[in-house]
Order: structure tokens, then sequence, then C-alpha cells
């Protein structure tokens, strides 16, 4: 039997979330396509001035199990805030890349495209990857779970192969993370209060 030692393929686990990360990304061209349907404001008229009407969501007040939660919290808030940009703007060109292979018609020039776009996304991605630590890539796993509804083991998999996906989920549990996490506020605590920081800042204007 063959003994895995990770530390003859990373030197340390930053090295080893820049590289988990950037398969993920170089993964999103296979999925998910651009559905952009124009929205119409209700409108109502005040004293002759024009007020937008909209549904705002609503946000419960949470209630901390002990004051150990209550700082977990804040920390996590933290991590949230820091790599929720990195989801949306994932998704985002996830979509272009989609809109991109659909009016290419041959396969071979699909496959140079993908291709080049891989290159770019490395070199967008690299430096910003690589400063996020292990806490941070695992809740980015579950917010590109959240946005795309597609698990990041998926992205792997279609980019790489069923053999590389397994492998990086296989090494990605050494370092107490799992490509195949998906994101449920409704049974996961630590997930239902990913879900209120978000909404708490979008209500604030901190997220879009």
């Amino acid at each position: 039997m063959l003994a895995l030692n990770t530390n003859s393929f990373f030197k340390n686990k930053m090295q080893f979330q820049k590289i988990l990360f950037l398969l993920v990304f170089l993964g999103f061209g296979l999925f998910v396509r651009a559905q952009v349907k124009p929205t119409i404001k209700e409108f109502t008229i005040v004293d002759e001035d024009t007020i937008i009407l909209s549904k705002v969501p609503e946000v419960e007040i949470l209630a901390f199990k002990d004051y150990d939660e209550k700082l977990r919290y804040y920390i996590l808030k933290r991590k949230v805030l820091k790599v929720y940009p990195y989801a949306l703007s994932a998704k985002v060109k996830l979509e272009k890349i989609q809109i991109g292979l659909d009016s290419i018609p041959k396969r071979r020039h699909k496959k140079r495209y993908t291709k080049e776009v891989a290159k770019w996304i490395k070199e967008e991605y690299t430096e910003q990857l690589k400063n996020l630590t292990m806490s941070e890539g695992r809740i980015l796993v579950k917010l590109i779970f959240r946005e795309t509804k597609i698990t990041s083991y998926e992205l792997v998999k279609s980019y790489r192969g069923r053999f590389n996906a397994f492998f990086w989920q296989t090494l990605a549990k050494f370092y107490d993370n799992n490509l195949k996490a998906k994101y449920d506020p409704v049974n996961d605590r630590e997930d239902m209060l990913i879900e209120h920081i978000i909404l708490q800042a979008k209500l604030e204007g901190r997220l879009n």
C-alpha cells in the first residue's frame, strides 16, 4: 500500500489551498447558463413623489446559545464578508464563459477557448486565493454551492475528470475540507449563521 505523504506535494497548507481553489474556479465554464430577466419595479406616488416599492428580505433576530457562539459568529462574519465576493464573482464569470462556449460551434475550438479562459482565471485569482485561510476556503466551498447549486467536487470532476476529483477530495480531507460540501441553512447551524450574515449585510448595503 502506498502512503500518501502530503508534504511531498505541497510545502504548506496555503499552497495546497491555492491549487485546490484554482481547480474549482477553472471548472466553472462547463455548467451555468446566464439567465437574465428584465424586472419592472412597482412604485407608488405620495405627495407627488414617486416611491419605488421593493421587498426586503426578512432577517430573524439571532439568539446565541452562549457567549462562545456569539464570539464565533463575529469571527465567522468577518470571514464570510471576505470570501462572499469571490463566490459572486465566480458566478458572473462562469455565466459569461458559458455564453462564450455556446457561441462556438466546433468542439476543438471550445477546448481551445476553455484553455485560454483557464489561463486567464489562473492569472486573475492566484494572488487572491493564496491569501485565504483554510477556514475561509471551507466557507468559500459552501458559498460556491449557494450561488451555483453545484458542489466544488462536481466542478473539478467536470474539468479534471472523476479520478482527479477523487484525488483532490481525498487530499482536501487532510486539511479539514470537503469539496462535496453543500449549503444547508435550514439544518446546519453554521450555514444558518452564514445566511443571516449575508442577508444582514445586504440589508445594510455591504453586499450586493
